[in-house]
């Protein structure tokens, strides 16, 4: 596309807060380097994504002035510099950038033959050296000890995972930075012992989060007791039984070790795909938030919510959430036209659905400036109406643009034209990703999780550390008169204020963190912001170390019924290096989002 000439009133009208860990990320990974040598501004980054972005109207309407493309730059640039929201990382490193990806994750479909298994893992390649993830669902795949043409046997699922755990570690080694995987086996492969126990058995697989995909008949059999039948994927008949109970207990065993494996609700998931007729969902995204068909990928981004606060009133300012919404939809229905995509069956799967996945951040930090405790019934009424609220005001704009733009090609065929929604320029608006990476450039809490420490250290990829202390806190110690040194040297030591006698009560039951709430408390947040999301919530469940495995096991229980498309439990300690420390330390790699 022509580039038209980019005012400097985009750089000379905002000045957005940068905090000292904010620009040590950005430097880190986003600046990209002028033919100088040197890194741009955070200010330019921001301008050079808002004007990528705003070149797609141009797309759609072809004789639109400079005046009004300028004025789409304008509100894309202000959203992100007052930090009310921000598209996932990769957009903000690939846009106008030598790459042009924006994405964050494909599905790639395998089936059970070597040709396609490897033309997967040639997809894989491409698609990690470009900078985004990818979901694998490896039931097709025939199980260990299975003839095969040659005159031997099948090695299994797990043994073809190695191969594309090697092939994400020497891409990540090449210089992307990124490279992040889900790796799905359903309950009913034969093989799924052998899955369930891969990570605590020495396979690596150090590059894959692994889920079990699980059945509403063994959710229920889990319960009441009883068999369930493994199947053959290639001749689709009976190979054997399992006890579901018996193997839960086991997934819930191999989680309190490792971290994984996580649930996926097959059943809860295939519910909401808004387009059955081009098939069943695959698999979802390495962090679990955007259930996708074959090839498709998902346009992910942060409402930062904590930022729509009247702070005088302590209230939700509706009215700007709405703005934010309609703007936020428009700029991520922009950056789906504009990405480039790493192979054509990406670019044809995702345009035909046009899927995206805006989700919030900050929530953790709303319910601080509320003074609502995490995982209250009035939390969980908030998450609701916040989520209800978005999920109407972007369903709103993706109607707007499907007359202005047309609707996604898949819409005539689709569930949501059969029940008689209006035409949509998207057949999905809303997801919940962990939003790490954008919610630390924000300076605001990750996704909907709570507070992980109110002071902690940093473990960035190239070994620096950064400290940080929850600044409503500080602000909080100091206008109450219990602020001291030693005050902030005892939180950053245990990360939780729950057992320091100078802090008030009333204090303590703002500021829980994530070991201090119940996994209750946590599924039903979760549960919360599922009702009114169309895809789904990546969120860690996190356990205090001395949790039990059959807290897991309740855990995984709770979260099938009500009614969660996945869940992932944490227990602290279960691995030797983690993100944050002490507090966030997350089950999941994954891509920055």
């Amino acid at each position: 596309m022509r580039q038209i000439e980019q005012p400097r009133i985009l750089d000379e009208r905002y000045n957005p807060s940068i905090t000292d860990n904010s620009m040590y990320i950005l430097r880190f990974r986003y600046l990209l380097k002028r033919e100088d040598g040197t890194l741009e501004t955070p200010v330019e980054m921001f301008r050079r994504v808002a004007w990528n972005i705003a070149e797609a109207e141009r797309i759609f309407a072809p004789d639109i002035s400079p005046e009004a493309v300028l004025a789409y730059a304008e509100s894309f640039f202000t959203i992100m510099t007052d930090f009310r929201f921000l598209p996932n990382a990769p957009a903000l490193l690939g846009a106008g950038g030598p790459l042009q990806q924006l994405a964050a994750c494909y599905v790639l479909p395998i089936e059970d033959s070597i040709e396609s298994i490897f033309e997967t893992l040639r997809m894989a390649a491409i698609v990690h050296s470009r900078g985004s993830g990818t979901g694998f669902n490896l039931s097709a795949l025939r199980p260990r000890g299975t003839p095969i043409a040659t005159g031997g046997v099948s090695t299994g699922p797990v043994s073809f995972m190695r191969i594309f755990d090697m092939e994400t570690e020497i891409i990540k080694q090449g210089g992307t930075g990124w490279g992040a995987n889900m790796g799905m086996l359903r309950c009913d492969h034969p093989d799924i012992q052998e899955f369930v126990t891969a990570k605590s058995t020495g396979a690596g697989l150090q590059n894959f989060n692994i889920s079990v995909g699980v059945t509403d008949e063994f959710m229920r059999l889990s319960r009441t007791g009883g068999t369930f039948a493994l199947v053959d994927p290639q001749s689709g008949r009976k190979a054997g039984t399992v006890n579901p109970r018996e193997l839960l207990d086991r997934i819930a065993l191999e989680a309190w070790k490792t971290g994984d494996p996580g649930l996926l609700f097959l059943d809860r998931i295939e519910r909401d795909n808004p387009t059955p007729q081009l098939g069943r969902i695959e698999v979802t995204n390495p962090c679990g938030e955007a259930p996708l068909l074959p090839y498709e990928g998902c346009w992910l981004g942060g409402i930062n919510v904590a930022a729509h606060l009247d702070s005088r009133k302590r209230a939700v300012d509706w009215e700007s959430l709405r703005q934010t919404c309609s703007i936020a939809c428009r700029m991520m229905d922009n950056a789906l036209e504009v990405s480039s995509y790493p192979l054509p069956q990406l670019k044809e799967a995702t345009q035909r659905t046009r899927k995206l996945g805006i989700g919030v951040m900050g929530f953790a930090d709303m319910l601080v400036q509320m003074n609502i405790p995490y995982g209250s019934p009035e939390s969980e009424s908030l998450a609701r109406d916040l989520m209800s609220f978005i999920q109407e005001s972007l369903e709103e704009t993706s109607v707007m643009l499907g007359r202005e733009r047309g609707v996604f090609p898949a819409y005539p065929d689709s569930r949501l034209a059969a029940e008689g929604a209006k035409g949509r320029r998207n057949a999905t608006v809303t997801a919940n990703a962990p939003n790490s990476t954008i919610a630390a450039i924000a300076g605001c809490s990750s996704g909907i999780e709570p507070i992980f420490s109110i002071a902690y250290s940093k473990q960035l990829r190239n070994g620096d550390t950064l400290n940080e202390i929850h600044p409503e806190f500080l602000r909080m110690a100091r206008s109450l008169g219990f602020y001291s040194e030693r005050l902030v040297d005892r939180v950053l030591n245990e990360g939780s204020i729950q057992s320091i006698s100078e802090v008030p009560q009333a204090v303590k039951d703002v500021f829980l963190t994530a070991h201090d709430i119940s996994a209750g408390g946590h599924i039903r947040i979760q549960s919360a912001f599922q009702d009114h999301i169309e895809l789904a919530v990546a969120k860690t469940i996190n356990l205090a170390n001395h949790a039990r495995p059959e807290d897991v096991k309740s855990a995984f229980l709770l979260a099938g019924e009500s009614g969660c498309k996945g869940i992932t439990c944490f227990r602290d300690g279960c691995r030797d290096r983690a993100f944050l420390d002490p507090g966030h330390k997350t089950a999941r790699s994954g891509l920055s989002c």
